[in-house]
């Protein structure tokens, strides 16, 4: 039986530093380690973090199960995945992060190892399925988040059903009631008004370089 919250993080890079940070800063988790599969620990010289690197593939000899949280921090989600159900197997409780300045219902349903990061907005009746990351997004009421996928400072409407292992990125504008397939990448300012079907990718052309620099208007409209 867990006496405390002692969390062991698997992944190092930046991305797991961010997720480090908050739980460090803003969770009753106490951080004791980071873990990679062998695989990697000998591409690995140093972490930003005074934690031990240890071996993903014999982490329960070290950390039992019984006595440590674990949280996959792995923006890939075919790999976020597959660690997720190794990590399941060992027998390791996965623990979830809501940031405190959050807005989301008390009848929030959430899976295990799922993140909620600052400045994201819920609204009631929505569904967080494992696994899934959500970033400074805002869910619209009776909306469900499918396992395995991340959202990052997007839109969606009211009643949006989102399938697993799905990427919604950075000002994505999603219609309330719409259905997104499984394995969709919908990229930033994309916006979606129609259902769509699994495995479907989804972009905005990029903002063009001018033809004017600088140095042709400064003075003159700036």
């Amino acid at each position: 039986m867990k006496e405390n919250k002692k969390l062991v993080i698997y992944g190092v890079g930046k991305f797991a530093d961010f997720i480090i940070y908050s739980f460090i800063h803003d969770s009753p988790y106490q951080v004791v380690a980071q873990c990679v599969e062998e695989a990697y620990i000998s591409e690995i010289s140093e972490t930003d973090h005074e934690f031990p690197l240890v071996n993903f593939d014999n982490l329960e000899k070290e950390f039992n199960p019984d006595e440590y949280y674990l949280f996959i921090t792995v923006g890939n989600d075919k790999l976020r995945e597959r660690i997720y159900k190794k990590a399941r197997k060992k027998g390791y409780t996965l623990a979830t992060y809501i940031a405190t300045n959050a807005i989301y219902p008390k009848n929030l349903k959430t899976g295990n190892n799922v993140y909620i990061g600052e400045k994201t907005g819920i609204q009631p009746f929505v569904e967080i399925e494992n696994n899934s990351f959500i970033i400074a997004a805002n869910i619209g009421h009776h909306s469900k988040i499918g396992k395995n996928s991340l959202l990052s400072v997007c839109l969606l409407g009211a009643e949006v059903q989102v399938g697993k292992n799905t990427f919604i990125g950075l000002n994505a504008t999603i219609k309330p009631k719409i259905k997104i397939g499984s394995f969709n990448i919908i990229g930033m300012n994309s916006k979606i008004t129609s259902n769509t079907p699994d495995h479907a990718i989804f972009s905005e052309p990029a903002t063009k370089i001018h033809k004017l620099s600088y140095k042709d208007i400064s003075g003159k409209y700036l």
